[in-house]
């Protein structure tokens, strides 16, 4: 796809035109090599499908803000890349039974990967706002389908914005619990709402 191509089809998702339809066809557009980038940085087939999926709900979550005079795929990699560095991260307090840094902080000085962050929080206006909560909207509605343990989950995870220590914390269940629960989530999730094609989420499910 050509990059006027690519713009109106991000413009029609932000118009609200034939949401789901359009972001299923970016989705396959990205999927492969946001999934190969992953695999290239070390992570198992299945944890690298995982770590796709929450790239491109955050896509999803804030494509009402990304302004299209930018590059797609430069906005794309950064939260890939920040999803990434989260994941290792995150591994490692894990380790030392630290705080999980949250996905939606903002890097540090002097990261590379810096502009995928900074757009979300700087000041958006009336229009980007409802274009952000449309996104909002079609994630809750999905949310309604899941179990309610693992809708709870979801909504403090992805709405409140909670580590899984938080969350276990405020669900009196325990982290391994809570991951699994997000787990099953995204594979429910991404098929629902149209991020995946028929059956490529069923082997490990």
């Amino acid at each position: 796809m050509d990059k006027a191509s690519l713009l109106e089809l991000i413009e029609q998702i932000q118009a609200g035109v034939h949401v789901e339809r359009n972001f299923e066809r970016l989705f396959h557009l990205f999927r492969t090599p946001v999934h190969a980038f992953f695999r290239r940085k070390g992570f198992s087939q299945e944890e690298s499908q995982d770590l796709t999926q929450d790239v491109f709900f955050r896509v999803f979550k804030g494509i009402g803000t990304f302004r299209r005079e930018s590059r797609f795929e430069r906005w794309l990699w950064e939260i890939a890349d920040n999803i990434f560095l989260n994941e290792l991260r995150r591994r490692r307090t894990e380790k030392r039974q630290a705080i999980e840094v949250p996905i939606e902080a903002q890097p540090e000085s002097g990261s590379e990967s810096h502009g995928a962050w900074e757009i979300p929080m700087r000041d958006l206006s009336p229009e980007e706002q409802i274009l952000q909560q449309q996104g909002l909207k079609a994630l809750r509605a999905a949310f309604q389908d899941l179990p309610d343990q693992m809708r709870r989950c979801c909504i403090l995870r992805y709405e409140k914005g909670l580590k899984y220590q938080e969350i276990a914390t405020v669900m009196k269940i325990s982290v391994e619990t809570v991951k699994a629960h997000l787990h099953q989530a995204r594979r429910r999730l991404t098929a629902q709402l149209g991020l995946a094609e028929p059956g490529s989420l069923g082997g490990n499910a």
